[in-house]
Order: structure tokens, then sequence, then C-alpha cells
């Protein structure tokens, strides 16, 4: 099962659009960079670079 850590964005799409096409088995986590989710501690353990999509 693949995580994708996204939020709604023009990437983000087409990160979960290729995880479709492809047919894989995956799970969508939602990281709000409106609110800067993407700087808080528990994501920069997943994503030390803070960056989005992160399949």
């Amino acid at each position: 099962m693949i995580d994708l850590w996204t939020w709604t964005t023009p990437n983000g799409h087409k990160a979960s659009i290729l995880l479709e096409e492809l047919g894989l088995p995956y799970r969508t986590h939602a990281v709000d960079i409106t609110q800067g989710e993407q700087h808080e501690p528990a994501f920069l353990v997943v994503s030390p670079n803070n960056k989005i999509p992160l399949p």
C-alpha cells in the first residue's frame, strides 16, 4: 500500500491520477499547505524537505 501525502494542487492531482491509472492501492493523507501543515514536525519526519505530493 502506498501512502500519498498531498493537497488539492495540480501536482497533487497528477500523482493521484497516476496511481489510479496504474491500478496501485494507495492511501491519501491530506497536508493542508494553506495552514502550513507541511512545516509540522510530524510531517517533516516523512518529508524532511517539506515537499508534497509525496508518494
